[in-house]
């Protein structure tokens, strides 16, 4: 296997090259048992009886070996016998030279597959340095994705602690909302209570208007009632006051509970309430009107109402006198 240049792995039996060494060394041998018949050949030629004979035949011959003449039978068998066997000879030397230029003819073209398998060798071998290239390029490429992948891993740990404060404020602001929650509840409870003291309101407007009357009726009989209904009346404007400034703050806790967030909706009310009232706008009804307080203002009274409303009904009674507040 060294002689032809051929390297290999030991199990050469596995390899396409296999079948042409054999073939290799099949010639070799065919042609090292041919130059061995050829030196045989030519030693049995060398001692053959017949040209033994011929070289003894000449001019010195019976000279120097002198000896008793053989009988025409028996020199015509043996002559028999060596033409026989020259024969036989000439037979096996032109088998012997066909054979040897076969052989030269296999010797010349197992030549050529070496010379073959040789640029085989050598072209494989080109292509397993192209191969362990490609192979270095492909884990030098490896090695960056590694790299690179050990960057994902340091991006990603940064995304999940991200994710966890983002977690930690979803949670701070579902407390709040919570909160918010539980303050537009109470905000609802205060408004369900908003009838009751509109009812309240409207049964305490009704007395005035009533006490009013009575006090408007009795006013030039007696000047202390007057004073306790302008007493009455500061508390019912104190009362109205209460009221507007409890509908301030349900509208102020629906304001806060209007606010978007960013893990729901905001908290729609369907029924908002009435617009705020106006500076000549005395209080709100129990409907949700505005309740202008009337009566024109005389000479000597207190206006309770606006410039454009008048104070004083005209039909209560006559004008209020300054002079008894002064006292």
């Amino acid at each position: 296997m060294a002689g032809f240049g051929i390297e290999g792995s030991s199990d050469t039996s596995q390899t396409p090259l296999w079948p042409r060494v054999q073939f290799l060394i099949h010639v070799s041998s065919s042609l090292r048992v041919f130059l061995q018949s050829s030196d045989s050949l030519n030693i049995q030629r060398r001692n053959s009886p017949v040209l033994v004979g011929m070289t003894r035949r000449g001019p010195l011959s019976a000279a120097h070996h002198p000896r008793e003449p053989l009988s025409p039978a028996f020199l015509e068998n043996k002559f028999v016998s060596q033409a026989a066997e020259l024969e036989t000879l000439s037979a096996d030397y032109q088998k012997l030279t066909s054979a040897h230029m076969a052989l030269r003819q296999d010797l010349v073209a197992a030549q050529q597959e070496v010379d073959k398998l040789r640029e085989h060798i050598r072209s494989t071998q080109t292509e397993g340095d192209i191969q362990i290239r490609i192979l270095l390029d492909k884990i030098a490429k490896w090695e960056a994705d590694i790299r690179a992948g050990e960057r994902v891993k340091k991006d990603l740990q940064q995304a999940h602690l991200e994710a966890r404060s983002l977690v930690t404020a979803k949670q701070e602001l579902t407390g709040q909302i919570l909160k918010a929650t539980q303050d537009l509840d109470k905000a609802h409870d205060d408004l369900k209570k908003l009838p009751e003291m509109n009812a309240e309101l409207d049964s305490l407007r009704q007395e005035h208007q009533r006490l009013r009357k009575t006090f408007e009726y009795e006013k030039g009989l007696n000047v202390e009632k007057v004073e306790q209904m302008k007493v009455m009346e500061k508390d019912l404007v104190g009362m109205a006051e209460e009221v507007e400034r409890l509908h301030a703050e349900v509208l102020n806790a629906e304001k806060k509970a209007h606010v978007p967030t960013p893990y729901g909706g905001p908290y729609m009310n369907p029924h908002p309430h009435p617009h705020p009232m106006n500076a000549n706008v005395g209080f709100m009804d129990g409907y949700g009107r505005p309740h202008y307080m009337g009566g024109v203002a005389g000479e000597g009274m207190i206006p309770s109402g606006s410039g454009t409303t008048p104070a004083v009904n005209p039909a209560w009674g006559g004008s209020y006198d300054m002079s008894h507040t002064l006292r």
